[in-house]
């Protein structure tokens, strides 16, 4: 009993030993904060004197900074419906199962056991038989020599019943941290699948944000199309009938044919790209087959009356960036192989476990509780694999490379969240630069338009002259709406490159 009291000692004094690697997060040259990185343009909000600022939590929702109450349904049921995130989800439960499984080698494991046997031995591996023959013939030899006649022994039943009930408990000592390191761990993979999770989800959200952006621009594009298709139908009979009177010549109204022609192959192109903008938000809605072959989306804006959102200012703190959801998952990733490590090495030293037995047995079912049927047992084993031919030695060292690939990982993710968030900045001062250029050329070409009428039908200039500004006016606008989607689309980039926001 005092050796049982001892080893229980030594399991709870050795209760915070562990073997894993002390985890130090791997150190990279971090900027402070970051800057515009395209020096070459006016002076504006974006340039690197901007004043001190205190910035919130990175926003879940940050979509809804464009106001679009369309925008926004769509998003929460991407969130909802979304295939992608399914998954995700069943990942995660899957990493809190794996924790709870992991966290029940700490304790001791408990079940109840009952049994009811009845046999027959045969005769040559009976006991009892073995027994009676010789007492059958022990006496035969008395009676020999009490001269009484000699009696066939009586051999006993063979047949017996035995009945057994017990509740049994083992118990593996956690000596070396095997268990808590393998629970530190599932809990570090549960925090990294979550993570994972909210990365999927801004993700997707972005997803939705763009194709929405792209739907909008299909609509206002089709929307520009056919009302400039109409003018240039309505023109072209118009110069019909001139050209029947001979005012016009076969030329302008050969013009004239060609530019309605035209209007209407590009008509048919954005027909075709609304589609494709309108099954692809369907999609990423988690809609049916049904509803992505036939259904239509629900617009809240339209792209024109989306408010304009604020430019990111120069000078975030790169803290912001090392929130990002997919940069926190990687580090669990990290801690989490750091633990895998100390129990793999744990496998090195000798396991103990306890077992134990409480029950009764009985040949009658009757007397099965009686005080006589009392059963007990307990005992110990040391199990130490000290020779494995390299099995231990070789699952330490892959637990040590897989984690220096996530210390890999982890830094990889860091460069590529500094890397997003630089391109996405300059795809924002781009676009918001050539859309405020675009739309300056689209209303000088309206006039300029306006000019061409005016001086033929003053005669001092063709009728190619009207075509020509009104083709170059439908580019320049057509190309303004192109850019202003990018735009949009842009800053929904660099919200994602962010984690959220700002």
């Amino acid at each position: 009993m005092n050796a049982w009291i001892t080893l229980l000692f030594l399991a709870a004094f050795t209760a915070g030993c562990s073997l894993a690697p002390e985890y130090r997060q791997p150190r990279q040259d971090i900027p402070d904060s970051w800057c515009e990185p395209v020096p070459k343009r006016e002076p504006s909000v974006l340039d690197c004197a901007a004043p001190e600022v205190e910035y919130a939590a990175l926003s879940r929702q940050w979509w809804k900074r464009f106001q679009d109450k369309g925008l926004d349904a769509l998003v929460g049921q991407a969130l909802q419906n979304n295939r992608d995130i399914g998954q995700g989800l069943a990942r995660v439960e899957s990493a809190r199962a794996m924790l709870l499984k992991v966290r029940g080698g700490l304790f001791p494991t408990f079940s109840g056991q009952g049994s009811g046997t009845r046999s027959r031995p045969s005769l040559e591996t009976s006991e009892m038989h073995g027994l009676a023959r010789e007492l059958g013939e022990l006496e035969s030899r008395v009676g020999m020599l009490e001269g009484s006649p000699p009696s066939s022994p009586r051999a006993p039943s063979r047949t017996g019943t035995v009945w057994s009930g017990a509740v049994q408990a083992a118990w593996e000592l956690d000596i070396w941290g095997k268990w808590r390191n393998s629970a530190s761990a599932a809990r570090e993979s549960l925090l990294s699948a979550e993570e994972a999770q909210k990365a999927l989800e801004l993700s997707v959200a972005g997803q939705v944000c763009s194709a929405y952006f792209e739907l909008l621009n299909c609509d206002a594009q089709l929307e520009l199309t056919q009302k400039t298709l109409d003018a240039r139908e309505r023109s072209a009979a118009l110069y019909e009938v001139l050209f029947a009177g001979g005012a016009v010549s076969e030329l302008d109204i050969l013009n004239a044919r060609t530019q309605a022609d035209a209007l209407r192959d590009s008509l048919a192109q954005v027909c075709a790209r609304r589609e494709q903008a309108e099954s692809a938000l369907l999609l990423l809605t988690g809609a049916s087959p049904k509803e992505i072959y036939a259904g239509r989306v629900a617009r809240g804006s339209t792209l024109a009356a989306l408010p304009a959102v604020p430019q990111l200012p120069s000078g975030l703190p790169s803290e912001l960036l090392v929130r990002r959801p997919d940069i926190v998952s990687a580090e669990a990733s990290l801690r989490a192989a750091h633990f895998q490590v100390g129990a793999a090495r744990a496998a090195f030293f000798p396991s103990i476990s306890l077992t134990g037995s409480l029950g009764v047995e009985s040949a009658q079912l009757g007397d099965l509780f009686s005080g006589e049927a009392e059963a007990w047992s307990f005992g110990g084993v040391v199990n130490w694999p000290f020779l494995t031919f390299g099995r231990t030695l070789g699952s330490v060292r892959q637990s040590e490379s897989a984690m220096r690939e996530a210390a890999a990982g982890y830094e990889k993710a860091v460069q590529q969240a500094f890397r997003d968030i630089r391109n996405a900045l300059a795809v924002q001062s781009g676009m918001a630069e050539g859309a405020q250029s675009l739309e300056a050329a689209a209303r000088r070409m309206e006039k300029a338009a306006e000019l061409a009428r005016q001086r033929y039908e003053a005669g001092h200039s063709p009728y190619l002259d009207v075509l020509e500004a009104e083709r170059t006016l439908y580019s320049s606008q057509m190309q303004f709406l192109e850019r202003r989607a990018a735009h949009l689309s842009a800053i929904v980039q660099v919200c994602v490159a962010l984690g959220g926001g700002w």
